[in-house]
Parts: C-alpha cells; sequence; structure tokens
C-alpha cells in the first residue's frame, strides 16, 4: 500500500481513498519508467471541494481533488539541480490520471490525448513539492483536469499543467 487509508485527508470515502491507492499502485510497476520518482509520491488528501471559480447558474460548481506531496532528488533534476521539465510533466501525467479513479465513471480506462504544462519557478534539488490535481470537467468519453505542482515551503508556483484525457474504446477486428 502507498499511503495509509487513515493517514489520508479529505472526505472522500475509505473505498473511494483506497481505489487512489491503488491507482497510484496499478500505474507504478516495478522496473517501468518513472518507477523510483512515483513510488515517493505520498497522497495527503482526496474528496470534492467548492470550485474557486464564481458560481455558475446560482450554485457553486463541486469538483473531485486529490493532493499529493513529495521531495525533489536528485533523480528529478536537470543539469542546474532543478526539477526536469520533463519530470514536472511526469508528475502531473500521473497524479491527474490516478484522481480520475475518485470519480465513479472514470475508474479506469482512459488515455492521455493532451498534457498542456507551464512552468514558472525552478525547483531545486530537496525542495518540498505539494501536487494538487483537480477534474475540472468529465463528460461521457472526454475529461479534463488540471494541475499545480507547488514549491510548499515557499509558496511559489513551480508548474501548472492542464490534462484532457478520454476514454479508451475497445475496438472490435474488421475483415
Amino acid at each position: 500500500m502507498r499511503t495509509p487509508i487513515d493517514q489520508i485527508k479529505g472526505n472522500a470515502s475509505e473505498e473511494h481513498k483506497t481505489r487512489l491507492n491503488d491507482a497510484m499502485n496499478w500505474i507504478n510497476k516495478k522496473g517501468i519508467f518513472g518507477y523510483a520518482i512515483m513510488d515517493r509520491i505520498v497522497i495527503v488528501e482526496a474528496g470534492v471541494v467548492d470550485a474557486n471559480d464564481e458560481a455558475v447558474g446560482g450554485e457553486r460548481r463541486k469538483m473531485i481533488r486529490a493532493v499529493y506531496e513529495m521531495e525533489v532528488k536528485a533523480d528529478m533534476c536537470n543539469g542546474g539541480n532543478s526539477i526536469h521539465g520533463g519530470c514536472g510533466a511526469y508528475l502531473a501525467d500521473v497524479c491527474t490520471s490516478s484522481t480520475y479513479s475518485l470519480h465513479d465513471d472514470w475508474n479506469f480506462g482512459h488515455v492521455s490525448a493532451a498534457l498542456d504544462c507551464i512552468y514558472h519557478a525552478p525547483a531545486l534539488e530537496g525542495t518540498n513539492l505539494r501536487i494538487i490535481c483537480t477534474l475540472v470537467a468529465l463528460g461521457g468519453r472526454i475529461g479534463t483536469s488540471r494541475c499545480e505542482i507547488w514549491d510548499k515551503d515557499n509558496g511559489r508556483l513551480v508548474c501548472s499543467a492542464s490534462h484532457l484525457k478520454m476514454k479508451a474504446s475497445s475496438s472490435k477486428a474488421k475483415l
């Protein structure tokens, strides 16, 4: 188990927290790309929160959110001793993809269609990261999520990303 369920804060049910844990473990199999990096990610919080934007139609929107934390280690850094852009994109990808497991209709079976990352500030080796992922819009086949990677100790935004996912369809062989 990645993170003990009783240590994950937030209003998600125990079942959903377990599903999030399972998704992180399913994505991260020993020997695959990024294994050592992803193995250090800790799930801190999971649940439903109010959206920070203006109320739509008189009601405040609800969004699914998961929060993760980890420390930047040497294997995540570029030659300048700060987190490599590719590693930032990797963290955005795996953390948002895992967050989809909190939604009953998007638990598994989705693929990335687009991942757009913006790099705001460096995060040097030893920096504690707080990775906040929210599911912004979910349809029948397409979902959009947002990821913000923060320098936890200095309150500085390191990277932000928008991730478009599609539910995989089963294709039937045609002759």
